[in-house]
């Protein structure tokens, strides 16, 4: 419907108050749309030809186009819109008569917004054409009628929003998938209703979790896995290299055990089959929730012993440094203490050949010997400590959907208490059983007689891991003879070993 009023003057053009005829109108476009994957609202493109149609049917000259895609203008909206900022401060300018929109809520659905974009058309005498309508906001019956639309827009808005919760949170009570698709799993269609089915692992993405989930369990850094990933071609769901941030999030999702989370809370089984078995699961939570987990000083290591032999003077940790060679051809790779500098070189430095090679030595010498088993970790203790926390995991997160059910009324204070004083013991007991001292820190496999043959093979970071869980390195001060005899510099304690 085409609606003009009598202040609806194609050809003219006002200046503060003051006619100028025969001026066309200038126009600026502005179009928006958010995430409409069922194309259920017109597209930027398709908003865009229709306020042009517009502005040719009533003679306007068209100045600027704007537009924002894949954003939001509600009061819930989380993203910026840059281009709408630059309407703002278009208008603010005066390089435009009228503004023309496919319809009110393209510019706003907040009354705030639509506040503040009324006070700019009013003082700079700017009208506003939705609809096939043309809006002068400095009239009361222009005001009342755009504002009332304002106000639908945002309670449109609102319902949405409110139907979305609901959605999500129905979705959450019966363990279905909601949302973004999970790394590791694909759904399944209905072929004729297009209605969803279930979802199941991916085929070529799940092993790929199952894969970094063992691999971190098993005492890979995150930093290994993901260079590994990224090197063999390996992308997120995104199509992404993988991060650190990106593996640790992925690790610690309860979605892949097959737990629905709500809210950030765990609140029932998932209806999807698990990708991961629950002890990997929680290892690798315990890992990356241990506060007094130990990260290298240099995450980007590329040396055997950065950050892990230390030094006999100070204590400080050894880092690499590079000088120059005697015949200035190359650069020596050394060992040095990080304090070396702040002590004016009193601390220790060695060549890093040297050092690498006769802990090596040292390393496949002690792991030839017949009494190898009192070094490493019994693999029964390791596998009983798993279970163990498995378990508290398991209780706590039991006793976590209880607390839940007791917040909305379905279950008593007097059943709480009951259930408290059986789970909480239990969950006491299971992590002092997987806390207990084992014989040493954990090396796992392939440490074993033959570890020379392999050691070639294995990626730099689980090198490192095995060093760092079976001895403790430090390097001496210089002496007379060191250079034919390193054990005169270099000390070696074997970890559970007094």
């Amino acid at each position: 419907m085409i609606d003009v009023y009598p202040h609806d003057v194609t050809a003219t053009a006002t200046f503060d108050g003051v006619a100028a005829p025969g001026r066309a109108l200038r126009a600026v476009i502005y179009a928006r749309v958010s995430s409409d994957p069922r194309q259920q609202l017109r597209s930027v493109s398709q908003q865009v030809d229709e306020c042009t149609a517009e502005c040719e049917r009533r003679g306007w000259t068209i100045v600027k186009v704007f537009t924002d895609n894949d954003r939001s203008a509600s009061r819930y909206a989380t993203k910026e819109r840059p281009e709408y900022e630059q309407l703002i401060s278009f208008l603010r300018a005066g390089e435009s008569d009228v503004l023309v929109t496919w319809e009110s809520s393209r510019a706003q659905r907040d009354l705030g917004a639509y506040v503040t974009l009324r006070k700019v058309a009013e003082e700079n005498g700017i009208q506003w054409s939705y609809k096939g309508r043309l809006y002068d906001l400095t009239r009361t019956d222009d005001r009342f009628t755009t504002g009332l639309d304002a106000l639908l827009d945002e309670r449109e808005s609102s319902v949405t929003r409110d139907r979305i919760i609901r959605d999500k949170r129905a979705h959450a009570l019966k363990g279905q998938p909601h949302g973004r698709l999970l790394f590791g799993y694909r759904r399944e269609y209905d072929s004729e209703t297009g209605s969803f089915v279930r979802q199941v692992p991916h085929e070529k993405q799940a092993p790929v979790v199952r894969e970094a989930a063992e691999r971190f369990a098993a005492g890979e850094s995150l930093f290994a896995i993901t260079k590994d990933f990224n090197l063999r071609g390996l992308r997120t769901g995104t199509g992404s290299q993988w991060t650190t941030m990106t593996m640790r999030q992925m690790l610690l999702n309860p979605a892949y055990i097959a737990k629905r989370v709500h809210r950030g809370r765990i609140i029932g089984d998932a209806a999807w089959p698990a990708v991961l078995n629950e002890t990997t699961y929680y290892v690798c939570v315990q890992r990356l929730r241990d506060p007094g987990r130990q990260f290298s000083p240099d995450p980007h290591a590329r040396n055997l012993l950065t950050g892990i032999a230390r030094c006999g003077v100070c204590g400080g940790t050894m880092a690499i440094r590079r000088t120059e060679a005697a015949d200035k051809t190359e650069r020596a790779v050394k060992y040095a203490c990080r304090g070396v500098s702040a002590n004016h070189g009193k601390c220790t430095v060695i060549m890093r050949d040297r050092m690498d090679d006769y802990v090596k030595t040292a390393l496949f010498a002690r792991l030839s010997r017949p009494d190898v088993a009192d070094l490493l970790v019994d693999e029964r203790q390791e596998e009983d400590a798993r279970a163990a926390l498995a378990e508290a995991e398991e209780k706590r997160t039991r006793l976590e959907e209880v607390y839940d059910s007791v917040a909305k009324g379905a279950v008593s204070a007097a059943a709480l208490a009951r259930i408290e004083a059986r789970l909480l013991p239990e969950i006491e007991a299971a992590e002092k059983r997987a806390s207990a001292p084992r014989t040493a820190p954990t090396a796992r496999n392939p440490i074993t007689p033959k570890i020379a043959d392999v050691w070639p093979a294995l990626p730099l970071g689980r090198q490192r891991e095995i060093v760092r869980a079976l001895m403790n390195v430090t390097l001496l001060p210089n002496v007379k003879g060191a250079r034919h005899d390193p054990s005169l510099r270099i000390t070696i304690e074997w970890n559970g070993e007094s």
